[in-house]
């Protein structure tokens, strides 16, 4: 079919024109000198003997257009299939059915519908016109809007790569990140965050949920039969003060042994103790699990026994540093309070008072906000002795570092996650609480009511730490590979090593050494 073919198909008024057009046309006596040669093949668009099927006016260039349509006037090179044409000087573009390429537009290509507005750049046009670009942008370029990177490739600011980059997809649109484990290869937001400590849990609980049973079994040992000893004692006293008020010693009003204190808060260290060692074996884990990989507990515990003393050693200089904050804190209390007392004794009342409430107050509300402030900055110094194989202090200063203007948005995080555990953990906890008082009341006295309290509270807070524990853990590591993915592009890193087909280990989180 010839173009003049083409153009008897479409409505008369849109295809006659008058003979001073066609004489002033460029190359529109070569167009009527007579009948196109036909093609050698249905639909074939090559040639017939060597001659070319269509051959543009003078001036015209080249476009597509597709079936019953046209490029408008000041179009430039367009290519004409069955049934259309290039009106003289169409531009380069293509346009779907019913669609046209407006007046100068570059090259382009418009839906079905729709075409390039006046002047717009080269892009691609999607229903209901425009070119695809970024908002606030023009189209650039001939794949559509800045910011869109070829199949492949993902972009940061500073990673040489325009913003929005993407991984590839359509044009202008950043396609989905890869996700090889748990998380998606790109910075996270708090709901990937959450998402993925849960799925930790879901996808490996043979490791998570299973190594968690067994280090809490162990370490929850001491603090369970503390706080057994400790409601016995609660209950006797009870006991005794509902059948005879006046039997209570005044000189002794704490109805607890000695040995149930101890035994509850040094407990608690173990705890403590048992939890840090928890972190660093479960740490491991979760970094081989943004990949893909499933450690079992042996291979868990391969990982991370190398750098248990490190963990260890955080642990202690952690402790030191609060437990210091707070020796300052409450010294400055202390010297207020000396300084109001002085003040009172002097006669000055009022000047006294003020100084000590003024005291407390700043004080207390003073060494709240100093101690959440340093706690944010060193929180991932934890994640940084496991997977980047640090010393204690290197990984308080690299933590320092890292949290470098995203104070505010971690402290949120981690609000919101120790709000979630906060109120899961006391839900879980008031059954076992209460399921351990209650043999207490019922049989007084008896000697295994401190032992079932115990055990009831030891099964308790096994159960609850397993679950608790590995979504903190899990909150805060996934927020550490997070800040490293926004501030050094460990995500490209991550992305490459997935696509490597090897299986690879800790080792993956080790920083680039500085040129």
């Amino acid at each position: 079919m010839t173009q003049e073919d083409g153009r008897r198909d479409e409505p008369e008024a849109a295809t006659e024109r008058s003979d001073e057009e066609r004489t002033d046309t460029p190359g529109a006596a070569d167009s009527e000198a007579g009948p196109a040669p036909e093609p050698s093949s249905p639909g074939d668009g090559g040639t017939v003997s060597g001659t070319p099927r269509f051959e543009a006016p003078e001036g015209a260039q080249y476009g597509f257009a597709a079936p019953g349509s046209g490029a408008q006037e000041g179009g430039h090179q367009g290519f004409a299939p069955p049934g259309g044409g290039v009106p003289e000087g169409g531009q380069p573009g293509y346009a779907a059915s019913g669609g046209y390429a407006a007046d100068s537009a570059q090259p382009g290509f418009a839906a079905p519908g729709s075409g390039t507005s006046e002047s717009a750049h080269q892009g691609f046009a999607p229903p209901g016109g425009g070119s695809y670009a970024a908002a606030g942008h023009p189209a650039q370029g001939q794949w559509g809007a800045p910011g869109y990177a070829a199949p492949g490739g993902y972009g940061h600011p500073g990673q040489g790569h325009p913003p929005g980059a993407g991984y590839g997809g359509v044009p202008g649109r950043a396609a989905p990140a890869p996700r090889p484990g748990v998380v998606p290869l790109r910075p996270m937001t708090v709901g990937d965050l959450l998402n993925g400590a849960f799925s930790l849990i879901r996808h490996n609980p043979k490791t998570f949920v299973g190594v968690s049973i067994i280090v809490m079994a162990v370490a929850s040992i001491v603090s369970s039969i503390g706080f057994g000893g400790y409601m016995s004692d609660y209950g006797r006293f009870m006991d005794q003060a509902l059948t005879d008020p006046n039997s209570i010693d005044p000189d002794d009003p704490l109805p607890f042994s000695t040995w149930s204190i101890v035994a509850l808060y040094g407990g608690s260290l173990i705890s403590y103790a048992g939890t840090i060692v928890l972190t660093g074996l479960l740490t491991c884990a979760i970094g081989l699990a943004v990949l893909g990989r499933k450690l079992s507990p042996s291979e868990a515990w391969a990982a991370a026994k190398p750098r248990l003393g490190a963990v260890a050693g955080l642990a202690l200089l952690q402790l030191a540093i609060f437990f210091g904050l707070s020796v300052v804190v409450f010294g400055l209390i202390a010297v207020g309070f000396v300084a109001g007392f002085a003040l009172l004794s002097s006669g000055a009342e009022a000047a006294g008072a003020v100084v000590m409430i003024l005291t407390v107050l700043i004080g207390l509300l003073g060494g709240l906000v100093l101690a959440a402030w340093i706690s944010v900055r060193i929180y991932f110094a934890m994640p940084v002795v496991v997977l980047e194989r640090l010393s204690p202090a290197q990984a308080l200063g690299r933590s320092w570092r890292l949290t470098q203007g995203s104070w505010w948005r971690v402290l949120g995080i981690l609000l919101l996650t120790m709000l979630l555990v906060g109120v899961v953990g006391q839900l879980l906890t008031t059954p076992f609480t209460l399921l351990s008082i209650v043999p207490s009341f019922i049989f007084p006295g008896a000697a295994w009511v401190p032992v079932a309290a115990g055990a009831v509270i030891y099964v308790g807070s096994v159960l609850i730490s397993s679950f608790t524990t590995p979504f903190t853990v899990g909150v805060t590591t996934l927020l550490y590979i997070d800040l490293r993915m926004r501030r050094e592009g460990l995500d490209l890193k991550l992305h490459t090593a997935s696509q490597a087909g090897h299986e690879v280990g800790p080792e993956i989180y080790l920083p680039e050494p500085r040129a």
